[in-house]
């Protein structure tokens, strides 16, 4: 079967489902929805959504199809969509204290912090997605992104040991559920660490195992993106050879499947290589290449790397004028991603803001509703006890009455029994009445439950009603 196959059975398990065995299929959908093809996902995360809107069993299962919506969003790097999706989720995950859900839903917002460079905030959530991921068990491939994302911000941050414990537990749990993909990146870490630490033939070791990986997967991606960690790792050595060899054929795989983005980067890189040996008619042909791509992308930073490159070739040349004409170029791109810059951090500030507001507007309303819960089970317990009391009340005074009626009654009452029992006894007759004192108090509770009964169909029939309209 291929993923979309899985995916699909497993998303239809799910709609019949029962809550107890939610988990059982939810690993396999989540796990293999990652490479389903674009508009085969979006249709799959968007067809589960719709049915849950309307046929979802549970608010849980509407969740995880807001979920997979976030996911899918996710993928395709639309993170602010992501983030407003996800933090609905959370907000039911919450609610009915699924902590897998919670666990997840922790782990994509920690991610797209991340992503907006608010670490503080990234390695809170993150954390909290780590203990829970780790309590539950049932989801090894999302602890190991967690880890991976955890230990990507601590090498940011220069903290290495915890950089390198973390790429551990991500090539650890991913090694367990056997997902090459983020083993792959947690080999790529610790390769990263590695070189920070210059431990280089460590690091030569690691990052030649992720290549073999991804050969072995025949996966495109982490095949280049393996070749490339190579090169700049050969060519920080100075081996020019090495280094031209794997960025050349990791551009022949990303060109072959349209990885465009790191395409300019090999392109880039495979210019400098050509620079340093003094071969510059070799260099322009790859450098105006790779600007055609980035202008095809649009992506500034690129197009901005790719004019300095140019510009320092042409200055090389002594060709002055295009030297000048692509600094010009390259100062006004740099200076239009800093403007676009600032306004995407503010963009991605306000929606942090807001998702935390929601957040804690959630929680607020959660503790609330606890609250009134609590007290809505003290009233009612008092209810019940004054119900009860009422009721108790009620029966002594019918049995009261009852007892007044025997006691008017008692001689027409005494001689029935004793002609019955054809006996003028007095023990006979002491037993009789004895009888009768000691009926009372099982008479007594026997009307009580009748009427405790009447008052349960009672409030019973009025919670039908009001549920009805």
């Amino acid at each position: 079967m291929t993923d979309l196959d899985d995916v699909t059975a497993s998303l239809a398990a799910l709609k019949n489902a029962s809550p107890a065995n939610l988990q059982a299929h939810l690993p396999t959908a989540l796990r293999q929805f990652r490479f389903i093809a674009r508009p085969d996902r979006r249709e799959l995360a968007e067809g589960f959504a719709a049915w849950a809107s309307v046929s979802a069993p549970t608010p849980v299962v509407a969740a995880y199809a807001l979920f997979f919506q976030a996911m899918d969003r996710f993928i395709d790097e639309d993170l602010r969509v992501s983030l407003q999706l996800v933090m609905r989720a959370r907000a039911t995950f919450a609610e009915h204290d699924d902590r897998d859900g919670l666990g997840l839903s922790a782990m994509m917002i920690g991610a797209i912090y991340r992503t907006f460079g608010n670490y503080d905030l990234a390695l809170k959530t993150l954390w909290e997605a780590y203990e829970l991921l780790k309590a539950s068990g049932k989801h090894p491939v999302f602890l190991a992104a967690t880890a991976n994302s955890l230990a990507n911000v601590e090498l940011d941050m220069n903290h290495l040991d915890e950089a390198r414990s973390m790429f551990q537990v991500a090539y650890d749990e991913s090694t367990r559920a056997d997902d090459f993909y983020f083993r792959i990146y947690g080999l790529q870490g610790l390769a990263r660490v590695q070189l920070r630490q210059q431990r280089r033939d460590e690091a030569l070791a690691i990052l030649e195992r992720a290549l073999e990986l991804a050969e072995r997967h025949q996966h495109p991606l982490h095949i280049s993106n393996s070749l490339t960690e190579l090169a700049s790792f050969q060519f920080s050595l100075g081996n020019l050879d090495e280094a031209e060899a794997l960025s050349a054929r990791a551009l022949d795989i990303r060109e072959r499947h349209r990885l465009l983005a790191g395409a300019v980067t090999n392109c880039l890189r495979l210019a400098e290589i050509r620079v340093s040996r003094s071969r510059c008619d070799e260099a322009l042909p790859m450098l105006q290449r790779a600007l055609a791509v980035a202008e095809e992308l649009d992506v500034k930073p690129k197009m901005a790397q790719v004019h300095q490159q140019l510009s320092q070739l042409y200055e090389r040349t002594h060709d002055l004028e295009k030297s000048l004409h692509h600094f010009k170029t390259f100062h006004a791109l740099r200076d239009e991603i800093e403007r676009e810059d600032s306004a995407r951090k503010l963009a991605d500030a306000r929606t942090v803001f807001e998702a935390e507001a929601a957040r804690k507007e959630n929680a607020i309303i959660k503790a609330q509703k606890a609250e009134i819960e609590l007290t809505n089970r003290e009233l009612q317990a008092t209810i019940d006890e004054l119900t009860r009391a009422k009721i108790g009340r009620k029966a002594k005074a019918m049995t009261l009455a009852l007892a007044i009626v025997l006691f008017i009654f008692q001689d027409a009452i005494l001689g029935t029994a004793l002609r019955l029992l054809a006996s003028n006894n007095y023990f006979v007759l002491l037993a009789v009445k004895m009888a009768i004192i000691f009926s009372l108090s099982p008479i007594n509770r026997a009307i009580e439950r009748h009427l405790l009964k009447r008052v349960v169909r009672k409030r019973n029939a009025l919670a039908l009603d009001t549920a009805t309209t």
